[in-house]
């Protein structure tokens, strides 16, 4: 009797892992037409890291990296860059996308880098690290959140051009309670001419930078 109840709780379970499976059919496999139509969905690779159909916000789908390291609000019409990708095991990450005016009131490119391990932990080497990469000089200013903190700058018309007016925002995301950290650098250009709204963006790139979790 005890045999054939332990025979029987193996099946439905069995039957249950089974319908969890079919209902969460890989998003990377779906046919286009089944998705939303956003670049997040219809371009092959950056659907790759799309984590649900659900908005978690409004324009904004749920981005999960490849390590399973972080997740982070995800712009709908940004595309990611396969060209810039890069991945080594499940301790670092590199990835770029962004939009341009096309698609967006502004051009922008996106590039962040996790890592995990002894030197996630290290505020002042990530930091000098992102630095000498962008030229910056300065100072961050940080923002203490319950799981994570923020360290970040800006700077601003680093073009200096004429043409174009471009901007920088740097920035290393901390875990407060394990050993990783995402460094990420976020350009931002308006075209001459156009509407400059800087605080918009601005805000948009500390949306994405806030909306990141540490798994």
């Amino acid at each position: 009797m005890l045999k054939s109840k332990i025979v029987l709780s193996l099946f439905i379970l069995f039957l249950l892992a089974g319908c969890n499976v079919l209902g969460q059919k890989d998003i990377a496999e779906m046919d286009p037409a089944e998705l939303p139509d956003v670049i997040a969905f219809q371009d092959d690779f950056t659907r790759e890291f799309m984590s649900s159909l659900e908005e978690v916000e409004d324009g904004y789908y749920l981005f999960e990296s490849k390590t399973g390291g972080y997740t982070m609000m995800y712009p709908q019409n940004a595309k990611m860059d396969q060209g810039y990708f890069e991945m080594q095991g499940a301790n670092y990450e590199a990835i770029s996308f962004g939009e341009n005016e096309e698609t967006n009131n502004y051009v922008y490119f996106l590039r962040a880098t996790y890592d995990e391990g002894e030197r996630a932990n290290e505020s002042e080497r990530l930091l000098r690290l992102l630095s000498t990469h962008a030229g910056y000089e300065g100072d961050y200013k940080s923002m203490k959140y319950d799981n994570k903190t923020i360290h970040y700058a800006t700077l601003e018309d680093i073009d200096g051009s004429g043409q174009s007016d471009e901007h920088l925002l740097l920035a290393v995301i901390m875990s407060n309670g394990s050993d990783q950290a995402v460094s990420v650098r976020y350009n931002v250009i308006f075209g001459k001419g156009r509407s400059t709204d800087l605080e918009t963006a601005q805000n948009e790139s500390m949306k994405i930078m806030e909306s990141i979790e540490f798994k």
